[in-house]
């Protein structure tokens, strides 16, 4: 009873896949090198999957005559057939083991590469990136604080940038461009202006790049990068973590990340830096904080609605400034999400608490109206 189980098991398992494997075994790959390397694994006609499965399944089928008391003892006088099932259960389970991975890596793979062109045939007006090669050297002349700086080329150059997910009719597209390791690009501005759908913009389109997919912009050309994050930090009661804390660590693992030795540089985006704490500290520790990240083997991205950030710019000179901002037409806001250079003149806070119907005290209006009469 257990052999037949076994071998049942060992049946059902590969019976899941056997329409997958039958298609990749028979479909004709001539003329396509790449996905023939790619499915050599489905070629080979004595370990082929279905190869594999026939046999099994014929080993399925001697196991279960074993079932009937009768003509299993009869089998087992004869010859010692279970001890024969056994074995020959084991040699399988040896040769599909060893071959299994090799499926399965060849199957996640195309299934991979399925998707990204699905996705390219879904979006025709999407680019095919151009990564290009690049070479590190240290030259004070060339490297920001006086460190690694790719030396040939933009690192990252983007043409009508946009964000995937966002409905074309919704979209707005954005051009940017960055030169030299070791900067901080820091971007202010007002709620809802676009800060965050920017970041995950680039972000996004540096995965589908690297994976060899399509981008959503006109043209894109980078470097190869790894990729870090801080953009949904978030804290956990079960672990008693807050997010300040959460955040903390977030930035301490990308500060590690940024200044370990690897061999590509790193793209890091930061969405809202130190969120979590009073605004004196805040502005401390996120200068601090930009400080460390300038001149590292990596180029950042830095949301933030701290102004005092901006003057950072004038101290560094791998900090550059980049804002979107709102107009306010017949008391309404209005977005135009475009991405500009230099730090955001407007804010929108107080303006939003209003227009929900939130209140909002006489001094802080008076300061507002001062602040617009004196631009």
């Amino acid at each position: 009873m257990a052999l037949f189980n076994d071998t049942l098991t060992l049946k059902s398992g590969l019976k899941r896949l056997e329409f997958v494997f039958q298609h990749l075994e028979t479909s004709p790959l001539r003329r396509h090198d790449a996905l023939k390397d790619l499915c050599q694994p489905f070629q080979d006609v004595e370990n082929r999957p279905s190869a594999k499965l026939k046999q099994v399944s014929f080993l399925t089928a001697a196991a279960g005559l074993t079932q009937n008391p009768f003509i299993g003892l009869v089998l087992n006088i004869i010859a010692p057939w279970n001890l024969y099932l056994a074995h020959r259960l084991n040699l399988y389970k040896e040769e599909v083991a060893h071959q299994l991975p090799q499926w399965l890596d060849a199957l996640f793979e195309l299934e991979a590469l399925s998707s990204l062109a699905n996705f390219a045939y879904l979006n025709p007006g999407y680019a095919f990136p151009a990564i290009s090669n690049y070479q590190l050297a240290i030259s004070n002349d060339e490297a920001v604080g006086g460190r690694r700086s790719a030396v040939s080329g933009q690192l990252f150059n983007a043409k009508s940038l946009g964000h995937p997910l966002i409905p074309a009719e919704e979209k707005v597209c954005n051009d940017f461009s960055a030169d030299r390791l070791g900067e901080v690009v820091i971007i202010t501005g007002s709620n809802m202006a676009g800060k965050s759908s920017f970041l995950r913009a680039v972000g996004v389109n540096l995965c589908l790049a690297c994976a060899g997919g399509p981008v959503n912009a006109q043209s894109f050309q980078t470097i190869p990068f790894r990729l870090f994050t801080a953009l949904s930090v978030s804290d956990s009661v079960t672990d008693g973590i807050s997010y300040f804390y959460a955040e903390v660590k977030r930035l301490k693992r990308l500060l590690d990340t940024l200044n370990a030795d690897a061999p590509l540089p790193l793209m890091h985006l930061v969405d809202e830096i130190f969120r979590g704490t009073n605004n004196r500290e805040r502005f401390i520790g996120s200068r601090s904080y930009i400080r460390a990240l300038v001149g590292g083997n990596g180029f950042g991205l830095i949301a933030t609605h701290d102004l005092e950030l901006v003057k950072l710019a004038d101290e560094l000179p791998g900090v550059k400034n980049y804002h979107f901002r709102e107009e306010v037409a017949a008391g309404k806001m209005i977005f135009d999400y475009q991405l500009r250079f230099g730090p955001c003149p407007t804010t929108n806070a107080l303006k939003i608490m209003q227009a929900e119907g939130l209140p909002v005290e006489n001094d802080e209006r008076r300061m507002t109206n001062n602040k617009t009469t004196s631009n």
